[in-house]
């Protein structure tokens, strides 16, 4: 629900999170992008930040595609709907990486 995508950029719901949480992050200068709760139940925060700007997200977030690029990133939406039935998403099926920045 709470999820870095690069430096000072954070992708939260805020439906879901403690306030607290969010004044945390607002204070250390963190831009926030709400994901709507619909979009983060259907794991749409299961994302993964390749760094350089460059995001894997599922289609099931078109709140935070449609804000990353807005912004300049370069997003990969997938189709992840077959997968995540199995409750997991495009940031669970990876190992760590070595991000660019």
């Amino acid at each position: 629900m709470v999820v870095p995508i690069a430096a000072k950029l954070t992708a939260v719901c805020l439906d879901c999170t403690d306030p607290e949480i969010v004044l945390w992050l607002k204070a250390k200068g963190h831009e926030i992008i709400d994901v709507p709760f619909r979009e983060t139940m259907a794991l749409g925060c299961n994302f993964m930040s390749l760094g350089a700007d460059r995001v894997i997200t599922p289609t099931a977030c078109p709140t935070l595609i449609k804000a990353l690029r807005a912004r300049g990133f370069e997003v990969v939406d997938l189709d992840m709907s077959e997968i995540s039935k199995t409750g997991g998403g495009i940031h669970c099926m990876a190992q760590a990486l070595r991000r660019v920045a």
